[in-house]
């Protein structure tokens, strides 16, 4: 260890917290490219100390400019840390900020006994209004200090004996404008959407801007901000993972082999990718039973290698015209495999790509596939009620809260089928998972026409035997949810119209609007 210099906190623990580190008796919790952190233990309670890689890390140079400048990480983070204890707010309290020879900062706080906010909503869901509530009053008492966290997501959010603790503070900054304190919102409402229903979401959001549940115009604006603003994150978010996703990097790694070009996922060998690739020209070239389909549009084969089952989709080249769009657009096994991370980015049940590659002549892409997990045995919501897999009334709810979820998010699958969805038996019910990925379009917002057009292809694949009563009940709570302009019977006349113009599985029986 090297030799520190304090800065603050009591000698007797600086002495100790050097003893320690010294002689290795500190546990290691977390190390990587920006700090290492560690746990001592004394007698008179635990310490955390995290040990800022201003010097050591990659960036070495910028960390120790921002230190000069007062604006190294543990100096922000003591600073906040000192101002909030003061403050009577539950944070960790720190003890002692000092600096190593080669530049890193060490900061040393209690250690918390707590644990993290997704395991207490999990661990007690019927305490959950209650932690909720707390949360929104400990941000608002944070926001109405003047100060705003900087990155507040439920992983920053510690539960204990006294309630919620919110924990890393070396982003946290004076609100300088009313919008500081809607974005700190944001990030925190973004973080728990997939832990809480929608409806909490909105009471945590009232709680921490102090307004009641009122119709008052100005009351009114500010919660739609705060709303739209989570939604901007969310979009953001999804956006950055979705682009992540279609570059080699943490996520995946890229691969050149026989003049074909593509991505895999790290946890896929490639070994075992070139395998499936075998075996999937093996079974189209015997056409044994492991060819799902095979046509002048696509080929598809259901492959087993080492115990990982997949479907293998290969598109071939389909005239000049489709693979010149094809260069702007991106090859369909390309779009196959961005569709299904961003779908999964946006918490979009769907297929995981597992690997995609294509072949390219002078630039243009004449030929692809995508290797994609199998879900069976999920069943097609189209044969869900023939297979004895649920009732009617449970699909179509499960297809109503799906393509909710679809279009607030933005997302049209292009050919939105119930072929397309496969339904999975879980503990909270059915759970909807797109296939057929490779038309999907991510946008800011769907239109009505569009959101219409997707419900009638949804609504014309589902064979008579769904009512047509159980269908206007599902579409009703579509339009609750994603209100139409005019009114829910207009939009639904316009659906059933559509969808017996599809001729498709559905012949309009029972629907007094399709006589």
């Amino acid at each position: 260890m090297t030799s520190l210099r304090w800065t603050e906190g009591d000698p007797a623990l600086q002495r100790e917290i050097e003893r320690q580190l010294a002689a290795g008796e500190a546990q290691c919790l977390h190390d990587n490219a920006r700090r290492l952190v560690f746990r001592l233990h004394r007698a008179d309670g635990d310490v955390l100390v995290k040990q800022f890689r201003v010097g050591s890390g990659r960036h070495a140079l910028r960390e120790r400019a921002k230190a000069r400048l007062g604006h190294a990480p543990a100096a922000r983070e003591w600073r906040m840390l000192a101002t909030m204890h003061a403050a009577g707010i539950p944070v960790p309290e720190p003890l002692a900020l000092g600096a190593l020879a080669n530049g890193d900062r060490l900061l040393a706080l209690r250690w918390i006994d707590g644990k993290p906010l997704t395991e207490a909503l999990h661990d007690a869901p019927a305490a959950r209004r209650a932690l909720l509530a707390a949360l929104a009053a400990l941000v608002r008492r944070v926001h109405e200090t003047g100060v705003v966290h900087g990155d507040l997501h439920a992983g920053n959010i510690l539960v204990d004996t006294r309630g919620p603790l919110l924990i890393d503070w070396q982003h946290a900054r004076p609100a300088r404008a009313p919008g500081d304190r809607v974005r700190d919102l944001a990030r925190l409402e973004f973080s728990l959407a997939p832990l809480v229903s929608r409806g909490r979401r909105l009471r945590v959001r009232r709680g921490v801007l102090g307004v009641p549940a009122t119709r008052e115009k100005a009351v009114r604006d500010t919660l739609l901000r705060a709303g739209a603003a989570a939604d901007a994150r969310a979009r953001e978010h999804a956006r950055s993972r979705t682009a992540r996703a279609c570059r080699p990097g943490r996520l995946a790694a890229a691969f050149d082999k026989e003049g074909e070009r593509g991505l895999r996922l790290r946890e896929l060998a490639g070994e075992a990718l070139a395998a499936i690739c075998a075996a999937h020209r093996a079974a189209l070239a015997a056409r044994d039973a492991r060819v799902c389909k095979s046509d002048a549009r696509s080929s598809v084969t259901a492959i087993e290698v080492a115990g990982q089952r997949v479907f293998v989709k290969e598109t071939p080249f389909r005239g000049v015209a489709r693979a010149l769009a094809d260069v702007w657009r991106g090859s369909a096994g390309f779009r196959a495999w961005r569709a299904g991370h961003g779908l999964r980015a946006r918490r979009i049940g769907a297929a995981l790509p597992l690997a995609f590659g294509e072949r390219r002549v002078l630039g243009v892409p004449v030929a692809s596939w995508v290797v994609l997990e199998d879900l069976r045995p999920a069943t097609s919501a189209a044969f869900a009620l023939e297979a004895g897999a649920a009732a009617a009334e449970e699909v179509l709810d499960a297809l109503a809260h799906f393509a909710i979820a679809l279009h607030r998010v933005g997302v049209d699958h292009g050919d939105l089928k119930a072929t397309h969805v496969l339904l999975r038996r879980a503990a909270s019910g059915l759970e909807p998972h797109l296939i057929d990925l490779e038309g999907v379009r991510f946008r800011v917002r769907l239109g009505a026409a569009r959101r219409l057009h997707a419900l009638a292809e949804l609504n014309a694949s589902l064979p008579d035997a769904y009512p047509a009563p159980l269908r206007c009940r599902a579409f009703r709570r579509y339009a609750a949810a994603l209100p139409f302009r005019g009114g829910w019977q207009p939009a639904l006349a316009r659906v059933v119209r559509a969808s017996l113009a599809r001729q498709h599985r559905w012949t309009g029986a029972g629907c007094e609007a399709a006589d």
